[in-house]
Formats: C-alpha cells, structure tokens, sequence
C-alpha cells in the first residue's frame, strides 16, 4: 500500500477483527420478510404526461406462503411525510406488479376483481384448489416423465400435492363493506383517485424542487441561499423522488404510520396494524422508456424478529427497529422489523471517452425523529426550528455523515485543499463544514458532486466509503440508511445495484469508527 494512503489513514481505521457475527435479523438480506422497502423510487410528472416516457418505477410485491395476506402499502416523500396509503390483499403464492405512474398520474389503485362470487362470499371456495403434483407445478423426474414411478428423492407433500394448497382471501379482516380500504373498493371508477388529490400528492413530491434552497451551517448563522428549483441534489427538470413501505398487517386498516402509530403498531391482542408473518418477497424495476435505460434491485427484506426491541440504542444497548423513530415513545407499540445499516461500500465509475458516470442512490432516516433533522424548514436563524411544513427547506450541514474516497491506486479522493477531513458536518470553524449533499430522505446524487478527482484522460475508477450518524460517533441524532449506485456507460446502458453494508450501529453500538466491525467474519 502506498505511503500517501497509510499517512492518509494513521489513526483513522483498524479493522474490528474479532467482532460478533450478525444474528440472522441484521444480516440484511433477501429472504422472506415481513416488510417489503423500496428505498428509491422515482416518477417524472413532465415527461410521463406526454408521451408515458421518462422515469418511473415498477415494484412487486409476492407472497410465498400458501397462506393469504394483507399487505399495506404506503409513499412517503423524500422529506419523510407519508401522503398515500392502501392496501392489497394476496392468495397464497400470490404475485403483484405496480407502476407508480398508474397511481400517481392516473390515479389507479391495484384492486380486487374476483368475479361474479365475491370472495367475501362463504359460498365462493375459490380455484386455487392444489392437486397433483404437475398441477402445482413442474419438476425435474426422468422416471415420471418416462412412465415410471417417482423418482426416489421427490417426495409429494401431502400426498398428491407438491406444496400445500394456497388459501384465497376469504378468511382476511378485509370485508369491503367493514374496510372501505378494501382493494374490492378500489375499482375504476368510484376508486380512482380524484384529480384534486393526485394535485396535492404531486404538490408534495415537486416540493423538495421548486421551493427556494439553500444550507445553513454549523454555526448557525444565516444561511447560503439558492434560487428556487436549484436543491443541491435535485434539479426542476429531474424526476420527483419517494419511497415506498409495504407491511404484512392484520386487517385492511387505513392508517398512516406516521398519523396513527399508536394503532398501526399496537400489539394489543386483534390488533389491525402490523403483523409479524415473514412471508413477502419484493423487487423494483427503474425504467426510462425515452433513453431506453432500465435497472432492477431486489426490494429491501426487513424480518420480523420478536428478539429485536424499539428501544434507544444509547441508554440500553438494545438493538432497535427500523420503525423505531415513528412509535418508540408511545407505550404498548412494537413493530419487531430489524433496522437498516449505518455504513456503505460501493464502487465509482467516471470515464469521459466511455460517457462512464456514477450516480449515488441514499435513503436514510432518523432513529429517534419521525423528521430527519438535516431539513431545517422556514429558516429564521434561531434554533431549533419546530415547523415542519414544506414551504421552503434549508439543508442543515452541521448533521454530519462522512466519507471517504479511494481510486484504484490507493490515493485518498478529498474535497480539495482547506477542507480535509472529507465529512459533511462538524465544528463551527470555517471552511467545515462542506455542504450537504444528503440532505432528503431519498435522492439520486451524481459522483462529480463530490469533488472526485479525474486523471489526465478524463478517468476516474475508484470506491468511496459513507458513515451514517452513530457509526461515524455522531450520536446526536443517529441513522439508519440504504445506498446503491446507478451506473451509465456509452450514453446507451445503465445498471443498479445495492451498496455492500459495512456496519450496523443499530445492531451493535461498537460498530463505530475507527473499528466499524469491518473484518468481524474473520475465524
């Protein structure tokens, strides 16, 4: 390893070799789940108007259970308001594919047509029937296929059925006449969304565009200010950015888990909230039919684990939940699901003559505050500031994450001179902090933007490292986070991927630099 680098990083990092492994709850993984995350997903209102072009974003939704569920789905903006919920129910082994631009711009829910008997009916026994093992499906068997008998290592369960028979939604807390959340209520054309509401959700998620932006920094003096529509991380003639939650839940509820937390995660006895069944499996789809680009990433897969507890890190030592920061101070709530990580890994791509570019997906949320705190809405230059509504958002850079940058000789990518160390936040003293480029729930963020140095050729290949509150000390507020990165290659490709988790602070308080757990695999 290069001088430069071992100089760089003297007393920055040592490995946490030695550290606990994961339990199974925090590995982050795609298994089955009882909430489904989509972290980024993105709508363009001016293109999808005209010609259905532009960004949108499809993402599915399966139940591999034989059981039926509930599943309620609610968009969030990328300034942490939920503005839309509904519900789906599924069969056993049911799958559902939806494009948020058939919600947003048409105003179409996914609904529940059955036919002439409704499931509701206790007469209707439905068509998912099971049968013989080809009826559930087909496998693998030379002998079968060739007349003899079955081949020794399958073996049919129950007899003359492959898997247990799927179960219809008949026996589901989602009558339509009891719920009018009922998907049954959302067909066209009495459940389309009117006009006037698709208005204020657009209102909403354009808001993060339009508004006049700027950041304040850590001294808490006036604030450097922007025009309208020139968000440090979003432009008017980019698409809008959300997210989306998908519950397992007990009854086809109507509430918004940041409006009634107190009901969607009671764990009183017949609740209507949440439930803790591990039985959905997700994935989402980026496309922008204009440029003929497309990604696709596995949903996030949050368990559903009775071990972990909503409770603060700091004063117990506890794992907490990922729903923690919207029911952790209301008594006889608990959500279960497993919180997401504190620190990313990804690669960078940047190459001129390739039109090679690397753009930074981010999601994170607070832990403690249902409002992240790096928007310091309707600044007045007095702290702390309490209105939370959208009217104009200032980007707080003294909430620091931090990063670090590398290319493929080892030397350290900074800011430039006069602002090392390269982190968003910290003491009042000019020129830190640098502005924050993180500061919404969700964003898309191009790599130039973070002062990456090419070479000669226009050529920059390397890999950046980003520590969220808690994991980088900064326990004022601490994180949860996802990251993933878009690649663009020849002005013709794109691909997306998830970043690699590099620790965990809500899982395990250690995992703090300059250790961060990394290495903790290690025999």
């Amino acid at each position: 390893m290069k001088r430069f680098l071992i100089m760089a990083l003297a007393g920055v990092f040592a490995l946490g070799l030695g550290s606990a492994a994961y339990a199974v709850e925090c590995a982050l993984d795609a298994v089955p789940a009882s909430t489904l995350f989509f972290p980024f997903v993105q709508y363009d209102y001016e293109q999808g108007l005209i010609d259905d072009g532009g960004d949108t974003t499809l993402f599915a939704i399966t139940n591999v259970s034989s059981d039926a569920q509930i599943v309620h789905i609610t968009v969030w903006t990328d300034f942490s308001v939920a503005i839309l919920d509904f519900n789906l129910t599924l069969t056993g082994y049911d799958v559902q594919t939806i494009n948020i631009r058939d919600i947003l711009r048409d105003g179409i829910l996914p609904s529940d047509d059955t036919g002439a008997n409704e499931w509701w009916d206790p007469t209707w026994l439905g068509t998912n029937a099971g049968g013989t093992p080809f009826d559930d499906g087909p496998y693998s068997s030379f002998n079968e296929l060739h007349g003899g008998a079955l081949d020794a290592y399958f073996t049919p369960w129950p007899a003359g059925s492959g898997l247990p028979n799927p179960w219809w939604t008949q026996g589901l807390d989602c009558n339509p006449i009891t719920w009018v959340s009922s998907p049954i209520n959302y067909r066209a054309p009495l459940g389309t969304i009117p006009q006037g509401t698709l208005d204020i959700f657009q209102g909403y998620l354009q808001t993060s565009q339009i508004v006049t932006t700027g950041y304040a920094n850590c001294a808490w003096s006036a604030p450097v200010v922007f025009a309208a529509g020139t968000w440090w991380t979003n432009q008017w003639d980019r698409s809008t950015w959300m997210y989306i939650t998908a519950d397992v839940v007990n009854s086809c509820n109507k509430d918004l888990p940041d409006g009634q937390a107190a009901q969607y995660f009671s764990t009183a006895a017949l609740s209507r909230g949440v439930a803790y069944e591990n039985v959905l499996m997700g994935d989402v789809i980026w496309v922008n039919s204009d440029e003929n680009f497309s990604e696709a990433d596995n949903a996030v897969h949050l368990e559903a684990y009775m071990g972990i507890d909503s409770t603060d890190i700091l004063a117990t030592g506890k794992q907490s939940t990922f729903y923690h920061n919207l029911h952790g101070s209301i008594a006889g709530t608990q959500d279960y699901r497993e919180p997401l990580p504190s620190a990313w890994g990804f690669r960078t791509i940047m190459a001129d003559a390739a039109d090679a570019f690397t753009w930074i997906r981010a999601w994170r949320g607070s832990m403690y505050n249902p409002v992240i705190s790096d928007l310091a809405e309707d600044w007045d230059g007095v702290p702390p500031v309490t209105d939370e509504t959208p009217a104009a958002l200032w980007s707080n850079s003294c909430v620091p994450y931090t990063y670090y940058a590398w290319d493929e000789d080892e030397n350290v990518n900074s800011v430039g001179p006069g602002y090392e160390p390269p982190w968003s936040g910290g003491p009042s003293d000019v020129p830190i902090p640098v502005p924050n480029l993180f500061p919404l729930e969700t964003q898309e963020v191009g790599i130039d933007e973070f002062f990456v140095v090419k070479d000669v050729a226009g050529n920059s290949f390397g890999w950046m490292m980003v520590i969220w509150g808690g994991s980088n000390g900064y326990t004022t507020d601490v994180y949860q986070s996802w990251m993933g990165v878009k690649y663009a290659m020849f002005g013709q490709y794109t691909a997306g991927l998830s970043g690699a988790v590099l620790a965990n602070y809500n899982c395990d308080a250690t995992q703090v630099l300059p250790q961060l757990g990394i290495g903790m695999y290690s025999p």
